[in-house]
This record gives C-alpha cells, structure tokens and sequence, in this order.
C-alpha cells in the first residue's frame, strides 16, 4: 500500500464496545501491536467521537508500544474496526497482499458475533467429557453475561465458586439426607463455576501463574471439602460403613494431591494440582486416558451428584474409591518413571 491504512469505525460507541470484556478498539490495538507495523494506530471514529477512558487504558495495558490516533478523517485506505482483523490480516494488508474486509452490513451483530467466537476459544483442549458437553457450555454462558461488565476479573469468578464449596459445605454439615442432596449439587454447580473464571482470564488477556494457583487451590479445597462433609453427614446420619469407604478414598486423592504437589515444587513450579493432567497424558494410552476421563473432577462431580440424588451414596463413593486407587497407582507408576528418565539423563 503506498499510505498507512486507518482503522475506521462507523462510531465511538462500536470502538468502545465490549467484546467478551475488552473494547473493541482495544483488542485491534492488541492485534495491530502483534502484527509489527508500525508503533502508531490511526483510528477514525465516523462519528466524530472520542475513545472513553476505559478504552484508552486498555489499549495502553494490551499495546503498550503503541500510540493511538484517533483522527477526524483518513489520509489514505480505510479498513473496518468492527471486523477486528487478526495480526496475520494486517500485516497481509500492509503488505498489500491482501485487500482489507468491507465494512460489516451490520457492525453490531459483527462484534457480537466476534465475542462468542473468542468465548468458544476459551475452551480447554484437555477438557473432560462432562465439561466438554455440559458444563463448559453453561460457564461460557454464564461468561458472557459477566463481561458485559467492565469491573469483573477472574479472581471475582474464584470467590463465586469458593462461595459455592462453602455454601456445600454449610449443606453437608446439617447431617441430613436432604443437606446430603444439597451439597452434591452443590458440588456439580462449583464444578461449572469453576470454568468461569479461567474463561474471563483467556478472554481478557488477564492469564497469571498466581490465578491459576489460586484456582487450583480453591478446586482442590473444594475436591477435598466435599468428600470431607459427605463422609461427616453420613457418620452424623449413623452410616459409619459408607462414611469408613468414603474415607479411604479421600486418603487417597489426599496422598495423589500431595504427590502431585511435591512433584510440582521440585520442579521449581507453583504449588498446584493440574500436574495430573500433564502426567497423566505424557504416556498416554486408551486404558490411561479413560481413566483420566473418570477422574476428572468434571466427571466425578456429575456422578456423585447423580448417585446420592438416586439415593446410591454408598455404591457412589465405593465406586469413587476404586478409582480413585487406579488413579493413584498410575500417577505414582508414571512419577517413578519420569524420575527414572530423569536420573539416566
């Protein structure tokens, strides 16, 4: 192109607009940074408006080596905001490899179209079977509706869902059959909320080692506080059999924890439990990736809250137990043989 291109949108309101938490003019910003351009952004408001405070601090978070130019009108070729072109896209049309896109026939349903796209993409590839088809839906649902508001963050998604684990907790406690019932949907509704704040992390570019720490522990406080109160409820309930195999079980997703943890701290890593993911799938076969499957807590909150609804409490943590020693058997073989590996080097 023979002059630098501007970014027009066809108002201030549209460049300002939140897509899945960030302005739109923000995320441009991001892109055209990425791209390697150039160090300014020209941008031209249709309207004669002006970028909102907000705006311009998250242009200045997400680029910071660039400078931003709202200007009354362009000098040369124009390229559509609302399509938020990718790095790729603009350096192809400072190239001038490629012509840049039209301006959308409807600007908002294309920003809003963007922002369920960059939901759907939050999405974990190591995602369980449950979470993929259930719960992962609904916390992206629940996502989008909290980042039409400009103040959330992930940690504020975090509290939600240790609001969750202590209102399951308060349910198990009462020493009921129904408080038993309470608490385990409970647990499956942590489970959900759990995704949330991770999506907003993604979709904000707000992703940090000490958030994710931070929601480990939560998950795994709450992984830990369930077994803990199902087991109390059933031994205030005089159900001492079930509540002595519920207790074997939590031992041993106690002992896989702390194996995890010491592995993750001599790794110089921080202090959380997603390392059993990572352990699990770095041999991975179909009888090991299964049983990833059925130990993932998307899938044993799902069952255990299915189970003691269906008035199966004991045969659920039964279940549970057995799992839970397979699990801990692999991620124990699996451990031996990286540091085996490890001493050979």
């Amino acid at each position: 192109m023979t002059s630098t291109p501007a970014f027009n949108f066809t108002s201030a309101r549209s460049a300002c607009r939140l897509v899945a938490g960030v302005p739109a003019a923000a995320r441009l910003a991001r892109s055209f940074a990425e791209a390697g351009v150039g160090e300014q952004l020209e941008l031209v408001l249709a309207d004669g408006g002006s970028l909102d405070p907000l705006t311009r601090a998250e242009i200045a978070r997400l680029a910071p080596g660039v400078s931003c130019v709202v200007a009354g009108e362009a000098r040369g070729p124009m390229i559509a905001g609302e399509s938020l072109p990718g790095p790729a896209q603009i350096a192809a049309f400072w190239k001038g490899a490629a012509s840049p896109p039209a301006l959308p026939a409807d600007p908002n349903a294309a920003l809003a179209a963007a922002s369920r796209a960059i939901l759907r993409a939050t999405a974990k590839p190591g995602d369980g079977i449950v979470s993929r088809h259930l719960n992962r839906p609904v916390s992206q649902t629940c996502s989008a509706l909290l980042l039409r508001l400009a103040w959330v963050r992930p940690g504020h998604a975090t509290v939600l869902t240790a609001l969750c684990a202590l209102a399951m907790v308060a349910c198990l406690l009462t020493g009921t059959s129904a408080g038993l019932i309470a608490g385990a949907v409970l647990f499956q509704l942590a489970s959900i909320v759990d995704g949330i704040d991770g999506e907003i992390a993604r979709a904000t570019f707000r992703t940090s080692p000490e958030g994710a720490a931070w929601d480990s522990g939560v998950d795994a406080a709450t992984n830990l506080g369930f077994l803990a109160g199902a087991i109390a409820n059933l031994w205030l309930r005089g159900e001492v059999a079930p509540a002595l195999i519920g207790l074997a079980g939590l031992g041993i997703l106690a002992l896989g924890m702390g194996l995890l943890g010491l592995n993750a701290r001599a790794r110089g890593e921080p202090l959380h439990f997603d390392g059993a993911k990572r352990i699990l799938g770095e041999r991975e076969s179909a009888v090991t990736r299964w049983l990833r499957y059925l130990t993932m807590r998307d899938f044993y909150c799902l069952f255990l809250a299915l189970m003691i609804a269906a008035g199966q409490v004991s045969a659920a943590l039964a279940i549970f137990a057995l799992a839970a020693a397979g699990w801990l058997v692999t991620v124990i073989a699996l451990l031996w043989r990286a540091r085996a590996s490890a001493q050979r080097r």
